[in-house]
């Protein structure tokens, strides 16, 4: 079988409980159980989706337990003794662990299985309490994880670690200065089992030394694609998109399955990554396991159909007069916790194009849509194609009902006036006006009629208003110059794009030009050329 749960970061288009809709939550074949961060909408959230025949018997987000509120539960919570109860609500805060629990059948004799969906946090180079943050996270992982496993459970973390582990997950370890040192890389050391043997151990030892956490061997747990491939090179899971790296594999693998050493070594019967599938600057990794699954025949409470925009039950009066928990926190938090997000993305996840909040099974959209304030909308007729929209391949939207994206092609064309109409539909009163579609300039095309000076009396008309279009371009042009011509580079000889610093510092807003190929390994021919070159404001 297939690793039971599927698990990912949510993406920011469903980061928000508000802007989740049926489609996503039900989807058929599948229960599925969702975290968002309480505060910071759109900044944080995992998903874990299970099929029918893998239904989990209990379920619950977070890793402290603090968030839990029904029956059905996972349990064992480890030691927290080192968390004071402020931090313990923070890091259960921003929605980074679902965790789901299961029956499985292992040589005939049942056995439980908890999988454990993290989506860890990243350590911000400029925000040293993040990097504390992130060390606190991996220690409450691993304690709700030992405990777990302590409990008689199987357990399978996976997830988004944001941690390369070794220099071979790295596709340039050298440019990093103490790549060993790295806290969330000694973390990892000491989480994973490391499958290194000392010269004379047997295999008995071995798999025994498997069993207990032992200083010289590290954790309890196996990263599981290094344990089926584990001199592989070039095997990444995260690109950056900003640089293109994805073109020319310049990444890092820092998403994995994790799982108990008795697992791994008796039921794993294969695990890899799937960096062919593009949609992400993450690709998706999988495992396979050998024993079969027992589904429970009713999903925990924690399932997502469960909720009540989605359970097609009617709410009483009193639930919206009753003071519920953590409501008026995360009214108060969503504008209050500083640097949440950028401002354009929290109007993406506030107003998400289309309807994503409405239920298209118990609504249709009609033809007077409002909308968002502040943006404007271009109109249609039905007759009109969709061009170049991306929703298209996601939605199926009725032509006559939706508003059209604005074609940038179409937005970079001046408007065609009724005079430049009026003048070329009349031909008896003048030589033909021809327009080429991207200027206002028209030019006279030869008839087969003897022209006389009473028929070209609109060609003066049109050409005093070119004159003074002429003037004001020219005089804009030297009020607003445009961005300066682009080098080109020393290595490639092509033309290199601009860009701008936005890093806090004496540099910041400054412009400058470099290469215009994706970044890549120096060694790379194809790659990004080390060309550089600050923007002259002089010239």
């Amino acid at each position: 079988m297939e690793t039971p749960a599927a698990g990912r970061p949510v993406p920011k288009d469903v980061a928000a409980r508000d802007l989740l809709d049926e489609r996503i939550a039900i989807v058929d074949g599948y229960n599925s159980y969702f975290s968002y961060s309480r505060g910071r909408s759109g900044y944080s959230g995992v998903a874990t989706y299970c099929k029918d025949r893998a239904t989990p018997f209990a379920a619950e987000e977070g890793l402290t337990g603090l968030l839990v509120n029904h029956k059905d539960a996972v349990g064992c919570y480890g030691d927290h003794t080192e968390f004071s109860s402020e931090e313990l609500q923070l890091l259960d805060n921003e929605g980074r662990a679902v965790i789901t629990q299961h029956k499985i059948k292992c040589q005939d004799k049942e056995k439980t299985l908890t999988v454990i969906n993290v989506y860890c946090p990243r350590a911000d180079p400029e925000k040293p309490e993040r990097k504390r943050f992130k060390l606190q996270f991996y220690n409450l992982l691993q304690s709700r994880a030992e405990a777990v496993l302590k409990d008689g459970s199987h357990v399978i973390v996976l997830g988004d670690i944001n941690t390369s582990h070794r220099p071979i997950d790295h596709c340039d370890p050298s440019e990093i200065d103490d790549f060993g040192e790295n806290p969330g890389r000694k973390w990892l050391n000491g989480f994973l089992y490391s499958d290194k043997q000392e010269e004379g151990s047997d295999e008995e030892e071995h798999d025994k030394e498997c069993e207990e956490t032992d200083p010289l061997h590290g954790g309890k747990f196996v990263d599981t694609f290094r344990f089926f491939h584990p001199t592989r090179i070039n095997a990444f899971t995260c690109w950056s998109t900003l640089t293109g790296a994805r073109q020319t594999n310049y990444g890092t693998r820092i998403d994995y399955i994790f799982a108990d050493c008795q697992l791994a070594k008796e039921q794993f019967v294969g695990a890899d990554i799937m960096p062919e599938v593009e949609g992400s600057d993450h690709c998706p990794v999988w495992g396979q396991l050998s024993c079969s699954l027992i589904s429970s025949p009713k999903p925990p409470p924690f399932c997502t159909r469960y909720l009540p925009e989605f359970a097609g039950k009617q709410q009483k009066l009193s639930r919206f007069l009753v003071k519920v928990d953590q409501k008026s926190a995360q009214s108060e938090q969503k504008n209050t916790l500083p640097g949440s997000q950028e401002e354009e993305e929290r109007r993406e996840n506030l107003n998400p194009s289309g309807a994503a909040n409405i239920s298209v099974k118990k609504r249709s959209l009609t033809s007077d849509l409002v909308a968002p304030k502040g943006k404007k909308t271009k109109m249609v007729n039905a007759s009109s194609k969709p061009k170049g929209n991306l929703l298209a391949f996601f939605k199926t939207k009725n032509v006559n009902q939706c508003e059209k994206p604005l074609n940038l092609d179409e937005a970079a064309k001046p408007p065609i006036t009724e005079e430049v109409f009026s003048v070329a539909d009349t031909k008896s009163e003048g030589p033909e006006l021809i327009s080429d579609g991207s200027s206002q300039q028209c030019s006279t095309a030869d008839t087969d009629q003897h022209m006389n000076t009473e028929h070209s009396i609109p060609q003066p008309t049109v050409t005093q208003s070119d004159a003074k279009k002429g003037t004001s371009s020219v005089f804009w042009k030297s009020v607003l110059r445009g961005p300066p011509a682009p080098p080109c580079c020393k290595v490639h000889e092509e033309p290199c794009v601009l860009r701008t610093v936005k890093k806090e510092g004496p540099n910041m807003g400054k412009q400058f030009f470099v290469c215009a190929r994706p970044q890549g390994h120096v060694s790379n021919p194809e790659a990004r050329c080390n060309f550089f070159a600050w923007v002259d404001k002089a010239k």
